[in-house]
Parts: C-alpha cells; sequence; structure tokens
C-alpha cells in the first residue's frame, strides 16, 4: 500500500539524512514519527523508524561518556537500604553516623569537617 507522505514528513526526513551527529538523528527521527500518518500503508515504515531510533539509542548508551572531571567515589549498592544523612554543618551528622555505624569519620569543631561520602554499614 502506498504510504502517502506529507511534505513535512519529507523535510523531516532530509533533516535526518543531513544530521551528523547520533542526538541529531535521534531528534529527527521523533520528529519524524510525530509527523507520519498512522494508517496500514505506514505501519512497515513506522515499524523501520522504531528500530532505527532503537539501535541509535543502543548506540549512544554503548559510548563511553567524556566526563571532564572523574568519578571521586563509587558506593556500591547494597544492604537493605542506602541511607544519606543531610543538614546544617556542625549538626551532628558525622557523630550520629560514627555511634551508629562505627565506621571512622572525622569530627571537628568547624564546618564541613566531611568532604567525600563515608561508607558504613549499620547492624539491625
Amino acid at each position: 500500500m502506498p504510504a502517502n507522505l506529507t511534505p513535512q514528513y519529507l523535510e523531516a526526513d532530509a533533516k535526518f539524512k543531513q544530521a551528523r551527529s547520533i542526538p541529531e538523528k535521534i531528534k529527527a527521527l521523533e520528529v519524524m514519527m510525530a509527523i507520519i500518518p498512522k494508517n496500514k500503508g505506514t505501519e512497515r515504515l513506522r515499524g523501520q523508524l522504531k528500530s532505527r531510533m532503537a539501535k541509535l539509542k543502543d548506540e549512544l548508551q554503548k559510548r563511553p561518556a567524556v566526563s571532564k572531571a572523574e568519578q571521586v567515589y563509587n558506593v556500591k549498592k547494597e544492604g537493605a537500604a542506602q541511607v544519606v544523612l543531610l543538614g546544617l554543618p556542625n549538626a551532628g551528622k558525622s557523630n550520629l553516623f560514627t555511634h551508629l555505624t562505627h565506621a571512622i569519620s572525622e569530627v571537628a569543631d568547624y564546618p564541613f569537617t566531611t568532604q567525600k561520602p563515608i561508607p558504613g554499614m549499620m547492624r539491625f
């Protein structure tokens, strides 16, 4: 069956063909999916667009992300829950953390003593 594509779709297709980066191509495919008429004649074309978009998204995720700064600390997910202590400076968060988890955390009278995340396991 004929697809009967609109001029707007043909413009979006031209933008897709001109796109150089993967995010530009994905954006163009999303525009094409929004514009394409939904009828029996375009079912196959819609499927091709979806598969193309999925492949591009997978390729984008597989590429190593270029980060400006290295991640200093990574907290591994384990245990029953992960808890973050937030509050004002000198409120006693490090002291509470040290007493609950028996982990070594620097406690001092000046603000912003703890600069990095400190993992600790609390027994329950």
